[in-house]
């Protein structure tokens, strides 16, 4: 009887050292991943971050105002050249 019993244990200790082993194995494989995932993230900011300084050069005012002048020919119009009109909105609140 007792010589069962020792088997049963050492059945039960191979069991146990067997999820030990697979659960280290799992959460060194699912921290891998992690840190993967971590260095993408970091990586997606930097480039964020970069398409927000490009979008804010190629919104300045100055940029834009010299590609009109100088692609597209526009000018800044003569005072007299100017005519105001109203909307039919405004012309009701009236």
């Amino acid at each position: 009887m007792r010589h069962k019993f020792t088997w049963v244990l050492l059945l039960a200790l191979i069991v146990c050292a067997l999820g030990v082993i697979t659960s280290q194995h799992l959460a060194r494989k699912l921290y891998s991943e992690l840190e993967k995932e971590q260095k993408f993230t970091r990586e997606l900011e930097v480039e964020f971050g970069k398409l927000q300084l490009e979008q804010s050069t190629w919104a300045a005012h100055s940029l834009i105002e010299r590609a009109a002048t100088d692609r597209l020919s526009m000018h800044i119009p003569d005072p007299r050249e100017v005519q105001v009109v109203q909307s039919s909105l405004a012309k009701r609140s009236q």
